[in-house]
């Protein structure tokens, strides 16, 4: 298996780990919680592999693009999409999908705008400090802005919330350098535990909607 993603990396970046890295942090689901471990495994790139502290900084790079891009159209598309016909259901599925996931961020309710202003801009932190899959830049940045966040303080949750997670990521491969050859796939099988248990989730969510909607 090793060999089979060793030579897969091989034909499509040849020796270029850093462009490897800033790719892969700019896809979602890996971003930089996969691209750190991705780049310092000498399984995958053998003498090539990058420090921690080099693959924590170009992972950075791509994934703090990442932030603003999607700051600024993911609003807009959204309301495109639930102004025609053909995905609407798609744009409305988004949104909730999205607001059930934040709901510790989009429930937030204080009579004070300042309190409530900066506890929003701390759970999305938080949430996005946490490295594991499906907490990344993308999921932070879409439950910031549908929570009513402005561009700014969005950007600011999510990028400082990205920082310490692949702060924790680099860490321990610091302290614990063995996890070198195999965190970046303990992180490939978090990614498919982690999509098998949201689509179980989403699916008896829908059956449980259509059951209550068939006994109305």
């Amino acid at each position: 298996m090793t060999e089979f993603f060793s030579n897969s990396i091989s034909s499509i970046f040849g020796d270029n780990v850093i462009l490897g890295t800033i790719l892969l942090s700019i896809i979602p689901l890996i971003e930089l919680r996969g691209a750190i471990p991705f780049a310092t495994s000498p399984a995958l790139w053998g003498e090539l592999a990058l420090s921690p502290w080099n693959a924590l900084l170009w992972a950075l790079l791509g994934s703090t693009l990442v932030v603003p891009l999607l700051a600024a159209v993911f609003l807009p598309i959204i309301r495109w999409l639930k102004s025609t016909k053909a995905f609407a259901k798609l744009a409305n599925w988004i949104e909730k999908y999205f607001l059930t996931k934040g709901k510790n961020v989009t429930s937030v309710d204080s009579t004070n705008a300042a309190k409530k202003y900066w506890k929003k801009m701390l759970l999305i932190f938080l949430f996005v400090a946490v490295p594991l899959p499906l907490t990344g830049v993308y999921t932070g940045t879409c439950i910031a802005l549908l929570s009513g966040m402005d561009y700014l303080s969005t950007c600011i949750a999510v990028m400082t919330g990205n920082v310490i997670a692949g702060l924790c990521i680099t860490l321990i491969l610091i302290f614990i350098p063995w996890l070198n050859n195999y965190l970046f796939f303990i992180f490939l099988g978090l990614i498919i535990v982690m999509l098998i248990v949201e689509l179980s989730r989403a699916l008896i969510i829908r059956r449980k909607t259509k059951d209550e909607g068939e006994i109305k």
